[in-house]
């Protein structure tokens, strides 16, 4: 709970709080114009001071570093874990949280003497931490816990639910309270906050994490920038394969080998055989050559018949007449001999080639032998060269099917990790849906707070809070029925809002305080905003909690009047104006 806002800056406005129900107003002249606006009074700037005091960081563009604020101290007093606490902080010294009054004894809070002012303060890490164990239940001491990780429930994160920045974009959806807001950021916030397992997000955002490296890789080898690096499964098993198999028998020829002091030499004789081996063939083949024509004139040499002598001498006499011719038995004689003598020289041919391939088969013979002996000696041996070689080509082979053994393994890896995530993610979505059902009690509380505010603003109109258990995580979502007209989307915020101080108050204590600022209320109905009033009123003095809204003065004095609840008495003492320079908050305008 918000006690005041105060300020070392003498034109600041201090602003005083009550419970229940609690309105800061600006006042519209008559005479201002577009330029001279209401949102210059500073309405937004109170909700950026409660959030510099409770723990927002303080860049170099903060509001509390401009030159005219940041040597100024700006102080709050609040009411939390049922004590009352006065801290200050400047944007000078940003990080430090000076302790005004209270919390003396609170071990909870590491405080330190800061030597120059003899002030003590906290840091504002430290400061963070103390608030969020105090409003919302997370560890006091962080250190080993799962909450020391990143994407885990946070101070910062969930208290702004509860003072949502126009500037960041706090009103554009009810689920995020600021636009840039990622979304493991408001499943794990919200899940914590509505009393959900909010380690299922948490888990949700490592499989988006590991996707995101995913769909880099996959980006990679599909313009080619890993494609000859790592490849597909399909395309390198084969290759890795055979790639091994090659290298498993290089290995074991090496392993079996032996250097031989002689290689060189019987090698070299080997080769010197297998060219006269080569040369001998060939002899062979023209000596059975040569003997198969012997043989053949062999058989074609016999006598001539006696029929055949006869009608030669016959021809003879009468086409030689008057030469004297031998006796027919003579010729036929003459004949036979010199078959007889040719028979003779083909058998001594035939005797002499066969006696010449036989000798040239021993050679032959020999030589295979010859031969076949020194290449069982060489067989697993060899020179030394040849064995440095070998153990050369086994390091290239070896290297080779080491690099495809690594891309098959990261191919594998790329492709087994797709098939892991979907089943992972769809086994998440299973604990979500589970643990839904579990905490169903949980669930309803929140669908009927949600279900009973929406009714209360609208007569003609239902709504329904929805809470989705999907592949992606956790759904959070509010609607209001009919057209979207008349701020719908603003009071499913006021609603969802309005919902999350009730639970949140009942399960972890909270802040004790809802802000809206007038930007909330932008071109909703009248009647609407009548309604949203009475009803934060209602709930926070139920609950003896805070509801703080900035509001113009002209739209205030418009609302319809109902007699049951007198939302003037809410009108806080002080007020803002755009009118003159020193009417808002800081006592002037900026530049």
């Amino acid at each position: 709970m918000i006690v005041s806002i105060e300020s070392s800056l003498k034109t600041f406005k201090a602003v005083t709080f009550r419970s229940g129900l609690n309105v800061l107003l600006s006042d519209r002249t008559a005479d201002s114009t577009d330029k001279q606006t209401r949102n210059s009074a500073g309405k937004t700037s109170l909700i950026e001071v409660v959030h510099f005091l409770l723990g927002a960081d303080c860049e170099k563009d903060s509001l509390f570093r401009l030159d005219e604020l940041v040597e100024h101290t700006f102080k709050g007093t609040f009411r939390i874990d049922g004590e009352l606490l006065t801290v200050a902080r400047t944007g000078s010294d940003p990080s430090k949280i000076f302790l005004v009054s209270g919390g003396e004894e609170r071990k909870d809070i590491p405080r330190k003497l800061d030597k120059a002012s003899e002030r003590f303060y906290v840091s504002n890490v430290h400061w963070r931490v103390f608030l969020g164990h105090a409003m919302f239940g997370l560890p006091a001491d962080e250190r080993g816990t799962l909450f020391d990780e990143s994407f885990t429930p946070t101070f910062r994160s969930m208290f702004s639910y509860f003072v949502r920045r126009r500037n960041s974009g706090g009103f554009i959806s009810p689920e995020r309270q600021a636009e840039k807001q990622q979304r493991w950021d408001w499943q794990v916030n919200l899940s914590y906050l509505f009393g959900l397992d909010w380690q299922i997000p948490f888990d949700f955002n490592k499989i988006r994490a590991r996707e995101k490296t995913l769909e880099e890789l996959k980006k990679a080898v599909k313009i080619g920038a890993l494609g000859s690096v790592i490849g597909t499964v399909a395309e390198l098993r084969p290759q890795v394969t055979i790639a091994e198999a090659k290298a498993s028998k290089l290995r074991q020829s090496l392993e079996q080998f032996e250097v031989l002091d002689s290689y060189k030499s019987l090698s070299k004789r080997a080769g010197q055989i297998k060219t006269e081996m080569q040369a001998l063939t060939r002899q062979s083949v023209t000596l059975n050559e040569a003997l198969d024509l012997l043989q053949e004139a062999l058989q074609s040499e016999r006598p001539p018949q006696r029929s055949d002598i006869q009608q030669l001498y016959a021809a003879a006499g009468i086409e030689l007449p008057g030469v004297a011719l031998r006796r027919f038995d003579d010729v036929s004689s003459f004949y036979e001999s010199v078959v007889a003598n040719r028979r003779i020289h083909l058998e001594h041919e035939i005797s002499d080639v066969r006696s010449r391939i036989v000798d040239v088969e021993g050679g032959l013979s020999r030589l295979d032998e010859e031969r076949s002996n020194i290449l069982r000696t060489l067989q697993g041996r060899g020179a030394l060269d040849d064995f440095l070689a070998m153990q050369r080509d086994l390091a290239d082979v070896e290297a080779n099917a080491a690099s495809l053994r690594e891309r098959f393994k990261a191919a594998e890896a790329l492709e087994g990790e797709s098939t892991r995530l979907d089943i992972d993610r769809a086994e998440l979505k299973r604990k979500l849906q589970e643990d839904h059902h579990v905490r169903e009690k949980t669930l309803n509380e929140a669908i009927l707070i949600i279900a009973d505010a929406i009714a209360e603003l609208y007569d003609d109109r239902a709504g329904r809070f929805v809470v989705s258990a999907t592949e992606n995580g956790p759904e959070f979502g509010i609607a209001i029925e009919g057209d979207r007209g008349g701020g719908i989307a603003n009071m499913e915020i006021f609603c969802f809002d309005l919902a999350l101080l009730q639970i949140v108050t009942k399960r972890y204590g909270g802040p004790g305080f809802l802000i809206h600022d007038s930007h909330l209320f932008d071109g909703v109905d009248e009647r609407q905003i009548a309604g949203a009033l009475r009803l934060g009123k209602k709930v926070c003095e139920r609950l003896q909690q805070q509801y703080i809204v900035t509001m113009n003065s002209d739209i205030f004095n418009r609302l319809p009047a109902d007699e049951s609840t007198d939302l003037g008495a809410a009108v806080l003492d002080t007020r803002l104006s755009d009118h003159t320079e020193d009417g808002g908050l800081f006592g002037f305008r900026f530049g």
